[in-house]
Protein backbone atom coordinates (compact mmCIF):
# COMPACT_ATOMS: atom_id res chain seq x y z
CA UNK A 1 0.00 0.00 0.00
CA UNK A 2 1.39 3.67 -0.86
CA UNK A 3 1.43 5.98 1.98
CA UNK A 4 0.78 10.08 0.93
CA UNK A 5 1.53 12.37 3.31
CA UNK A 6 -0.91 15.58 3.39
CA UNK A 7 1.56 17.43 5.45
CA UNK A 8 -0.19 17.58 8.97
CA UNK A 9 1.75 20.05 11.17
CA UNK A 10 -0.44 19.49 13.81
CA UNK A 11 -3.47 19.66 15.80
CA UNK A 12 -6.05 22.09 15.39
CA UNK A 13 -9.20 22.21 17.96
CA UNK A 14 -11.84 20.76 18.70
CA UNK A 15 -15.07 21.72 17.87
CA UNK A 16 -18.33 20.67 20.68
CA UNK A 17 -21.86 21.25 19.89
CA UNK A 18 -23.56 22.63 22.66
CA UNK A 19 -27.55 23.37 22.83
CA UNK A 20 -27.72 26.36 25.00
CA UNK A 21 -24.16 28.66 25.34
CA UNK A 22 -25.77 30.14 28.76
CA UNK A 23 -25.75 26.70 30.09
CA UNK A 24 -22.89 25.10 28.61
CA UNK A 25 -20.23 28.04 28.62
CA UNK A 26 -19.57 27.90 32.53
CA UNK A 27 -19.66 24.38 32.70
CA UNK A 28 -16.26 24.41 29.76
CA UNK A 29 -15.29 27.85 31.63
CA UNK A 30 -15.82 27.50 35.93
CA UNK A 31 -15.88 23.71 35.97
CA UNK A 32 -13.21 22.69 33.54
CA UNK A 33 -11.08 25.77 33.66
CA UNK A 34 -11.30 27.02 29.86
CA UNK A 35 -9.59 30.12 28.92
CA UNK A 36 -11.91 31.65 26.45
CA UNK A 37 -9.98 33.63 24.00
CA UNK A 38 -12.72 34.66 21.66
CA UNK A 39 -16.79 34.65 21.95
CA UNK A 40 -18.03 35.57 18.30
CA UNK A 41 -21.44 35.91 16.02
CA UNK A 42 -21.33 33.05 13.63
CA UNK A 43 -23.74 34.06 10.01
CA UNK A 44 -24.20 34.60 6.61
CA UNK A 45 -22.97 32.83 3.32
CA UNK A 46 -19.76 31.34 4.71
CA UNK A 47 -21.52 29.85 7.46
CA UNK A 48 -24.39 28.57 4.92
CA UNK A 49 -21.79 26.76 2.66
CA UNK A 50 -20.09 25.04 5.52
CA UNK A 51 -23.39 23.80 7.17
CA UNK A 52 -25.84 23.35 4.08
CA UNK A 53 -28.30 25.27 5.30
CA UNK A 54 -29.44 28.36 4.30
CA UNK A 55 -30.31 30.99 7.02
CA UNK A 56 -27.29 29.33 9.04
CA UNK A 57 -26.36 31.32 12.01
CA UNK A 58 -24.75 30.58 15.68
CA UNK A 59 -21.96 31.61 17.89
CA UNK A 60 -19.06 30.28 18.68
CA UNK A 61 -17.11 30.23 21.89
CA UNK A 62 -13.71 29.43 22.24
CA UNK A 63 -10.45 28.84 24.31
CA UNK A 64 -7.43 26.94 25.98
CA UNK A 65 -8.00 23.51 27.68
CA UNK A 66 -5.48 21.71 28.74
CA UNK A 67 -2.89 22.78 25.77
CA UNK A 68 -5.74 21.95 23.09
CA UNK A 69 -7.89 24.78 21.64
CA UNK A 70 -11.76 23.86 22.59
CA UNK A 71 -14.27 25.73 20.73
CA UNK A 72 -18.28 25.52 21.64
CA UNK A 73 -20.81 25.64 19.02
CA UNK A 74 -24.20 26.65 19.36
CA UNK A 75 -26.42 26.87 15.90
CA UNK A 76 -29.10 29.37 16.07
CA UNK A 77 -31.11 28.53 13.77
CA UNK A 78 -31.46 24.92 14.31
CA UNK A 79 -31.92 22.75 17.59
CA UNK A 80 -30.13 19.71 18.36
CA UNK A 81 -31.32 16.56 20.66
CA UNK A 82 -28.98 13.83 21.84
CA UNK A 83 -29.13 11.02 19.76
CA UNK A 84 -30.77 7.82 21.01
CA UNK A 85 -28.07 5.53 20.97
CA UNK A 86 -24.58 6.04 20.86
CA UNK A 87 -22.62 7.12 17.88
CA UNK A 88 -19.69 5.73 16.25
CA UNK A 89 -16.89 8.08 15.83
CA UNK A 90 -16.58 10.37 18.59
CA UNK A 91 -17.03 9.23 21.61
CA UNK A 92 -15.74 11.63 24.57
CA UNK A 93 -13.44 14.27 25.21
CA UNK A 94 -10.40 13.29 27.57
CA UNK A 95 -8.34 15.64 30.10
CA UNK A 96 -5.61 14.26 31.71
CA UNK A 97 -4.91 15.26 35.41
CA UNK A 98 -2.55 14.69 37.87
CA UNK A 99 -4.60 12.93 40.63
CA UNK A 100 -7.56 11.46 40.08
CA UNK A 101 -8.82 11.25 43.62
CA UNK A 102 -8.68 15.14 43.74
CA UNK A 103 -10.19 15.89 40.85
CA UNK A 104 -13.22 13.81 41.88
CA UNK A 105 -13.51 15.90 44.70
CA UNK A 106 -13.38 19.13 42.65
CA UNK A 107 -15.57 17.61 40.07
CA UNK A 108 -18.41 16.68 42.77
CA UNK A 109 -17.81 20.18 44.32
CA UNK A 110 -18.86 22.06 41.30
CA UNK A 111 -22.20 19.70 41.52
CA UNK A 112 -21.56 17.72 38.66
CA UNK A 113 -21.84 14.41 39.37
CA UNK A 114 -19.30 11.59 37.96
CA UNK A 115 -20.78 8.31 36.01
CA UNK A 116 -18.49 6.14 38.26
CA UNK A 117 -15.73 6.14 40.96
CA UNK A 118 -12.95 6.37 39.56
CA UNK A 119 -11.93 2.56 37.71
CA UNK A 120 -8.72 1.41 36.48
CA UNK A 121 -7.73 -0.16 33.17
CA UNK A 122 -4.09 -1.17 32.29
CA UNK A 123 -2.84 1.23 34.81
CA UNK A 124 -4.71 4.27 33.49
CA UNK A 125 -7.52 5.26 36.39
CA UNK A 126 -10.70 7.07 35.10
CA UNK A 127 -14.08 8.22 35.24
CA UNK A 128 -16.49 10.20 33.24
CA UNK A 129 -18.85 13.39 33.87
CA UNK A 130 -21.02 14.67 31.13
CA UNK A 131 -21.31 18.18 30.04
CA UNK A 132 -24.95 19.90 30.10
CA UNK A 133 -26.21 18.31 27.11
CA UNK A 134 -24.67 15.03 27.67
CA UNK A 135 -21.35 14.86 26.06
CA UNK A 136 -18.93 12.44 27.86
CA UNK A 137 -15.72 14.55 29.12
CA UNK A 138 -13.15 11.92 30.44
CA UNK A 139 -10.81 12.26 33.30
CA UNK A 140 -7.76 10.25 33.32
CA UNK A 141 -4.61 10.05 35.21
CA UNK A 142 -1.42 8.04 33.96
CA UNK A 143 1.13 6.03 35.85
CA UNK A 144 4.19 6.93 36.50
CA UNK A 145 3.47 11.08 36.10
CA UNK A 146 2.65 10.98 32.33
CA UNK A 147 0.45 13.36 30.60
CA UNK A 148 -0.71 11.36 27.72
CA UNK A 149 -1.10 8.06 26.00
CA UNK A 150 1.69 8.61 23.87
CA UNK A 151 4.13 9.27 27.07
CA UNK A 152 2.78 6.03 28.78
CA UNK A 153 3.37 3.75 25.76
CA UNK A 154 6.83 5.41 25.32
CA UNK A 155 6.05 6.81 21.79
CA UNK A 156 8.62 9.81 20.76
CA UNK A 157 8.08 10.09 16.99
Amino acid sequence: MTQHSIGIIGFSHVCIAVSNMEVSLPFYRDVLGLGVFFDVELEGPSMEVVTGEPGARGRMVGGMLGGTVVELLEFAHRSFRAPAEPMLGYTNISLSVRDIDETLAAVGAAGCQPEQHPVEIGGVRMFFVRDPDGTPIEFVSYPNGEQTSAQMWGYTG
